[in-house]
């Protein structure tokens, strides 16, 4: 369950706040009198939720994790073997 916070108590310890977010990988409810009204999110959780709203790259994703069961992966060094 997300925790919350007052906007006033956040302004007073937005230090704490921040890294509370990052080592919990949850999110922090924002309230102002009483009500909720934004959130902070760990990046990484962030980069999720922008991703499940675009079909393509969730599409494109899918059929990655698909071609990997299947065995159809390259090396990191056959792909990169002009630069190295």
């Amino acid at each position: 369950m997300p925790e919350t916070i007052s906007s006033t108590k956040l302004r007073a310890n937005l230090k704490d706040a921040l890294r509370h977010v990052k080592e919990s990988k949850q999110p922090l409810i924002i309230t102002e009198r009483g009500a909720a009204t934004s959130v902070i999110l760990d990046i990484a959780e962030y980069e999720d939720v922008l991703m499940s709203h675009d079909k393509q790259a969730v599409a494109e994703l899918h059929e990655s994790i698909a071609q990997k069961k299947r065995g159809e992966v390259v090396s990191f060094e056959s792909v990169f073997a002009d630069i190295l």
